[in-house]
C-alpha cells in the first residue's frame, strides 16, 4: 500500500514538474488564455490517468494487470519523453536568448522541436507496427563434430514471447506462426518466458501456436517468468499448480519440455543431442537448472543446449561438453541501435552477451533478443527476432 501511494505521488509530481517547466518555456507563444487553459487541461488529463491507474490496477487479477500496466507506461513515455527532451535542449536556447545570441537561440529551439517530434514518432512506431515487425536473423553455426546427416539442419529459435502482454486480438502471434512456417525448419526450439506469470496467458493462443510445424518437432524450456515468481500467490501450492498448468498448455501446443533432460535427434544412423535446463540465472533470478543431469547419456555426441539466461554460459556451461547454447532473456532491453553490422544496446552493460553469436574455446552461444516485450509495450531500434540457425561441419568453408 505504501509503495503504491509513493508511486502515485511521485507520478503526479513528475507530470506536474515536467509540464510546469515546459509551460515556463513556451508560454510566451500563447497569445490567448485559451491556449494556457488547454495546456493545463491536457496536464490534468495525465494526472487523472495516474490516479485512475492507482485505483484501477489493484482491482485486476491475473494477466490483465500486466496488459494495462504496460499500456500506461507506454502512453506516458510517448508523450513525456518528447517533452523532457524538448525542455533539456530548449534550455540552451533560453540561455542563448538571454545572451542576445538570437539567431543561435532560434536554431537550438528548432533543434529541440525536431528532437521532440522525432522521439514521438520513434516511440509511436515502437508501440504500434514495430513491435511485431519480425526480423529473421540467419546464422550458420559450425560444429566440427556434427554428423554429416545434420549438415544444413535448420533450427528456428523463438524466445521471450510474454503472451500476457497482448490483447486477444493482437495480430503479431498469427504473423509469427506464418513467418516461421515459411522458413520450413527441421526443428523449432523455444528458450523460455512463454508467459509473464500466469499459465492462463497461453489460453487464447494455444491453437495458434499449435500450428507451428517442424519436421523433427518442437522443444522448449522455462524462463524466469514462467515460474510465476513476480506475483503474490495465495499459497505455494497455487504457484506450483500454475507451473503444472503451463506445462500442460505447452503440451497442448505440441511443445516437448526439456526440463533438465535431453532428447536424441536421429537422422539415418547419426545422432545429435538436444538438451534443456530449467531457468538458471544469477540473483535475483531463479536457478533451477541442473546441467549435469540434463547432459546425462550424451557423451561422445554433439550437444545443443537450451538455457534461457545467457549468463549461464560463462558461469557454468563452458565447463561442460556443450557445442552450442541457445538463450534469450535480455530482450536487448527493447532499446538500441542496429545499423548494418553495427549493434548497440544498453543491455551490453548488464549482459556482455546480449544478442548474436559468441564463441569461446570452440564453444558457441547464440542469444536472441526475443519475440515479445515486457514493461514497455513495444521496441525501439531492436526488432523482434526469429532466429534461423543452419548447422554445418564444414568450418573451413564457413570462414573462407
Amino acid at each position: 500500500m505504501k509503495t503504491g501511494l509513493f508511486i502515485l505521488i511521485a507520478g503526479i509530481f513528475c507530470v506536474l514538474l515536467n509540464d510546469s517547466l515546459l509551460f515556463l518555456q513556451i508560454r510566451r507563444h500563447f497569445k490567448r488564455k485559451i491556449y494556457s487553459y488547454l495546456f493545463w487541461l491536457h496536464s490534468l488529463f495525465f494526472v487523472a490517468c495516474i490516479v485512475w491507474y492507482h485505483l484501477f490496477i489493484p482491482t485486476l487479477k491475473g494477466p490483465e494487470a500486466y496488459f494495462w500496466v504496460e499500456k500506461c507506461i507506454s502512453i506516458i513515455l510517448l508523450f513525456y519523453t518528447p517533452k523532457t527532451l524538448y525542455i533539456i535542449v530548449n534550455a540552451f536556447s533560453i540561455l542563448l536568448r538571454k545572451a542576445k545570441c538570437i539567431p543561435a537561440a532560434r536554431i537550438v529551439n528548432r533543434l529541440a522541436l525536431g528532437i521532440a517530434l522525432a522521439s514521438f514518432i520513434v516511440i509511436l512506431n515502437g508501440i504500434t507496427w514495430y513491435r511485431y515487425s519480425y526480423k529473421i536473423e540467419r546464422e550458420t553455426v559450425c560444429i566440427k563434430t556434427l554428423p554429416d546427416a545434420f549438415n544444413d539442419f535448420r533450427i528456428v529459435q523463438l524466445t521471450d514471447l510474454h503472451l500476457g502482454s497482448y490483447g486477444e486480438h493482437y495480430p503479431g502471434i498469427t504473423k509469427l506462426v506464418d513467418e516461421v512456417n515459411r522458413l520450413n525448419p527441421d526443428l523449432i526450439v523455444f528458450t523460455g518466458d512463454m508467459v509473464n506469470s500466469f499459465a492462463s496467458e497461453m489460453d487464447p493462443w494455444i491453437e495458434t501456436l499449435k500450428k507451428l510445424k517442424a519436421k523433427y518437432g518442437k522443444y522448449a524450456t522455462t524462463g524466469n517468468h514462467d515460474y510465476g515468481t513476480y506475483v503474490k500467490w495465495p499459497t505455494k501450492t497455487d504457484q506450483e499448480n500454475n507451473l503444472k498448468q503451463l506445462f500442460k498448455n505447452m503440451e497442448q501446443a505440441d511443445f516437448v519440455m526439456l526440463n533438465n533432460t535431453n532428447v536424441p535427434l536421429v537422422i539415418a544412423n547419426d545422432t545429435l543431442y538436444l538438451a534443456g535446463v530449467e531457468n538458471w540465472g544469477l540473483p535475483p533470478f531463479p536457478a533451477f537448472g541442473k546441467l549435469a543431469q540434463a547432459l546425462e547419456g550424451t557423451d561422445g555426441h554433439p550437444v545443443i543446449l537450451l538455457s534461457h539466461d545467457p549468463s549461464h554460459w560463462r558461469h557454468e556451461v563452458l565447463n561442460y561438453p556443450v557445442d552450442l547454447m541457445l538463450a534469450g532473456h535480455t530482450h536487448a532491453m527493447q532499446l538500441g541501435i542496429s545499423i548494418g553490422s553495427f549493434r548497440w544496446s544498453p543491455a551490453v552493460y548488464v549482459y556482455p552477451e546480449y544478442n548474436g553469436l559468441y564463441e569461446s574455446n570452440g564453444k558457441q552461444l547464440y542469444v536472441s533478443r526475443g519475440v515479445g516485450y515486457l514493461g514497455f509495450a513495444g521496441r525501439i531500434g531492436q526488432r523482434p527476432e526469429i532466429t534461423l540457425i543452419e548447422l554445418t561441419n564444414n568450418c573451413k568453408k564457413l570462414f573462407d
